[in-house]
């Protein structure tokens, strides 16, 4: 039987530790720049929604978390990965990897599509 979790705290005490502290960084990160987001669990992951839509979302992979980002396709940044119809996400492995100011710009830009 698939394992629901009611809210993000609760999923990420099922992730690896390392991969843990990037989703809370990036959490904090994500309600800094887009406060309007409603943080919400949706397939399996911490999903970002602004007015009903999907903007963000953290993924989360055996040595890595992806920022995924559900517009992606609309915005510029070499940072980018994917080539779906509308999905890019931003692969990180490190805190160190996390841009606060490039990745918070996209999150803004991104939010932006949905307002």
């Amino acid at each position: 039987m698939a394992k629901f979790h009611v809210n993000i705290d609760e999923l990420l005490k099922g992730v690896d530790p390392r991969l843990g502290t990037l989703s809370r960084s990036l959490r904090a990160l994500i309600k800094k720049s887009i406060p309007e987001a409603v943080e919400q669990v949706k397939w399996g992951n911490p999903t970002y929604v602004v007015n009903g839509k999907n903007v963000a979302c953290i993924m989360h992979y055996k040595d890595h978390v992806n920022l995924g980002f559900f517009m992606g396709a609309k915005l510029k940044s070499k940072r980018l990965e994917g080539t779906g119809k509308g999905l890019r996400h931003v692969k990180l492995r490190r805190k160190a990897d996390i841009d606060e100011r490039g990745l918070g710009r996209l999150l803004k830009e991104a939010a932006a599509f949905v307002e």
